[in-house]
């Protein structure tokens, strides 16, 4: 079912000392009424009626699948969506997506819903263009890969969790899930514990007291307690929550760059049930030519970094052997790059006439595995990312925003690295970055008023304040240290209402350190307001704390005391584990739109492959020279540089039909390449065959995912 209700509290504040603790006495805000944020957002159960629904209304285009069990015996779904077209479903190019591997990213299974929900019944918008896709595409879409985390978002205890059910005793000791995470203050969630410990290297921000930071000599913040997942020391050993009882996270146990050594990634690649359903899934859909992970990376808003080190042939410098260097023309003591090596041998006849090429080179030369984008397959992702931004801001949404890197071990590189697709992984979304309050020249944001200062606020009556946008006021509370619960609205009410006049209000930030150039004793103020002096790490923090305030007032905890089993007094506090991945379901609304119209985008410029031109000429008594074209005229190659580096893919194969009646004279039935480039790649073929007059030659063009074509001649005229 749909999530309906969480357990809440009040969303009490600690508060900082100087202006912005007496105007905290001053102007107690009211507690924010407690909400569902995760309302609309479907538990594993509202899944699987979503997919048996559409399967069920839509016999002709829905197969869905269950392509294996999780760690925990739990269901992975897979949902084929294609119309009646030319080709088969499932030799057509295909669009891959693949959601929540991660198991905490429901904002990635809410986009494949939607997904599925426009190809199924899409509006006046996209109806012509589904359409079109239904009868030359195939969408294979996997809401939930990690189904065992999946449903951590729908516990009566919220806890981020990113493993699957597997069984693992992580500390070794002989016993399985003694010492797990432990809701101590009762609230409904795993947050954060903090023992006082001058040992433990951390510390409350000396601005921002909800945000612990790491101690730092050279600022002189002095560490003062420990920091860990809330849970207590069930088992007594000394240590709290080693030992939850599973560790094992499918999105790390893929084989690209499989972090060896790291508990989480399992023993060895592909262990995990999860990652095994989707190699067989996969790997019986070899048309699969694009692939869209939801996942917590952003490939469009952060280009790919690579993945690991060693294989950027850009950088490898080798040395040729002796054997072949005389024959290249080559020294064998010299250091070559490959880009050199190749500027020496590409024009030699034995790369000429094998087609060879710079992959090709970089194998013979014994060249380590691939850990950055190949080729063109970066300015292929940038142009497809460029189309992306544009949609965020036509529909009002951040571009600018912190993206996150995929994984090593993870699902997105897999995709890209070893099963040859095009591959991106999106987040779907996340804490968008403050507008700033003020333009560069000093004047407020809305409007163009001069900026709102403890001067002006001073000679103001209730009235003018009123009047003020709530951009220039929230300008001004940030300028003061205000904490960032203190909202424009909120401020206006009561000074609107009489609670306390402007002048009362300046004079008492006056008294606490505020200045009228806007600076406050203690600098750089809460929430999203960083001292210029933060690292961007927290800088990042605390605009996500900022965006809570405003948005989920309820999501931050204050700290609030415990008591250990031990005796040992701490606290514990910190920000609802999904309150920043998955945001209220109507804020997430206008993402999945874009994030839909995106894969359609994507699906719609896929490699497909057409026959220019079949022809035949008569050579006399039946013998016939046939000459076929065959070209790509979409806006994507049909492999990427990487799937031809790693010979993931079968190459592009021109096929000539010998049948009864049709014998070969020269040439082999079927001409290969290795890739057909986008829009103006072709490949043609030559056969002299012996056939009667009459007979009809037929020609295929085959591919494993841009589909194929067939075009035919008939024989006519000739000398016997």
């Amino acid at each position: 079912m749909l999530r309906s209700s969480i357990c809440s509290f009040s969303p009490r504040r600690q508060l900082g000392l100087g202006a912005a603790g007496v105007l905290g006495l001053a102007l107690l805000l009211p507690s924010a009424a407690a909400a569902a944020p995760y309302d609309g957002y479907h538990d594993l159960d509202a899944v699987r009626q979503m997919v048996e629904r559409h399967a069920s209304s839509h016999r002709d285009r829905v197969q869905v699948e269950t392509i294996g069990r999780s760690a925990g015996d739990r269901p992975i779904w897979l949902v084929t969506v294609a119309g009646d077209g030319p080709v088969d479903a499932d030799a057509r190019p295909g669009v891959f997506v693949g959601a929540n591997v991660s198991g905490d990213h429901h904002a990635g299974t809410e986009a494949a819903l939607h997904l599925l929900d426009t190809l199924l019944a899409p509006g006046p918008d996209h109806a012509e263009t589904v359409a079109q896709l239904l009868r030359a595409r195939t969408f294979y879409i996997a809401p939930v890969l990690n189904p065992d985390a999946h449903d951590a978002l729908f516990g009566a205890v919220l806890q981020r969790r990113t493993a699957n059910d597997w069984p693992m005793d992580v500390d070794l000791d002989g016993l399985l899930g003694e010492d797990g995470y432990d809701d101590l203050d009762g609230d409904g969630r795993i947050t954060w514990l903090r023992i006082p410990d001058p040992d433990g290297g951390w510390l409350p921000h000396p601005d921002e007291p909800r945000l612990m930071v790491r101690a730092d000599a050279e600022r002189g913040w002095v560490g003062t307690h420990r920091v860990m997942r809330e849970g207590d020391d069930n088992d007594g050993d000394g240590m709290h929550n080693e030992d939850p009882g599973i560790a094992l996270m499918p999105d790390h146990n893929f084989p690209q760059a499989f972090p060896y050594g790291e508990r989480a990634a399992g023993p060895w690649s592909g262990v995990a049930p999860e990652v095994k359903a989707v190699f067989d899934a996969l790997f019986a859909r070899r048309a699969i030519a694009s692939a869209v992970v939801y996942g917590p990376g952003n490939n469009f808003l952060a280009t790919p970094r690579p993945i690991a080190s060693g294989g950027d042939l850009g950088s490898l410098t080798f040395r040729v052997p002796s054997r072949f260097a005389g024959f290249l023309g080559l020294d064998p003591e010299k250091d070559y790059t490959l880009d050199e090596i190749w500027a020496e041998v590409k024009d030699q006849p034995l790369v000429v006439q094998n087609n060879l090429t710079p992959n090709d080179v970089a194998q013979f030369l014994g060249a380590g595995p691939a850990t950055k984008l190949e080729g063109d397959d970066g300015q292929r992702i940038s142009t497809l990312a460029k189309a992306y931004k544009k949609r965020l801001e036509d529909a009002g949404l951040d571009v600018e925003r912190a993206a996150e890197q995929y994984r090593k071990g993870g699902l997105t590189p897999w995709l890209y690295y070893q099963f040859g697709a095009l591959a991106v992984e999106l987040d779907v979304w996340g804490v968008p970055k403050p507008a700033p309050p003020a333009s560069e020249d000093g004047e407020a944001a809305a409007g163009g008023d001069a900026p709102l200062t403890l001067a002006r606020l001073e000679a103001m009556d209730a009235e003018a304040f009123g009047a003020l946008s709530d951009d220039a006021i929230t300008a001004f509370l940030q300028s003061i240290g205000a904490p960032p619960q203190f909202t424009a609205a909120g401020l206006r009410e009561r000074i609107v209402s009489g609670q306390v006049t402007p002048a009362q209000m300046a004079q008492m930030a006056r008294r606490m350190g505020a200045s009228d150039d806007g600076a406050a004793d203690g600098g750089g103020g809460a929430g999203g307001t960083a001292s210029a002096d933060d690292s961007p790490e927290i800088k990042r923090q605390r605009e996500v704390l900022a965006w809570h305030d405003e948005h989920r007032p309820d999501a931050v905890s204050p700290w609030t005391p415990v008591t250990l089993r031990d005796g040992t007094r701490a606290e514990v506090g910190g920000s609802d584990p999904f309150a920043s991945v998955a945001p209220p379901r109507a804020m997430l609304e206008p993402h999945l739109v874009v994030h839909t119209e995106t894969v359609l985008d994507i699906a719609g410029q896929l490699p497909t492959v057409e026959m220019r031109s079949v022809t035949a000429d008569a050579l006399g008594r039946d013998v016939w020279r046939v000459r076929a074209i065959a070209a790509n005229p979409d806006a994507l190659p049909t492999h990427t540089d990487m799937a031809v580096r790693a010979k993931a893919r079968r190459p592009v194969r021109l096929v000539l039909d010998v049948t009864d009646g049709i014998s070969l004279i020269t040439g082999q039935p079927a001409v290969t390449a290795e890739t057909l480039a986008a829009r103006v790649g072709t490949i043609e073929g030559e056969w002299v065959i012996r056939a009667a007059a009459g007979t009809t030659v037929r020609v295929t063009v085959d591919t494993e995912t841009a589909g194929r074509a067939t075009g035919t001649v008939t024989l006519t005229g000739g000398d016997r």
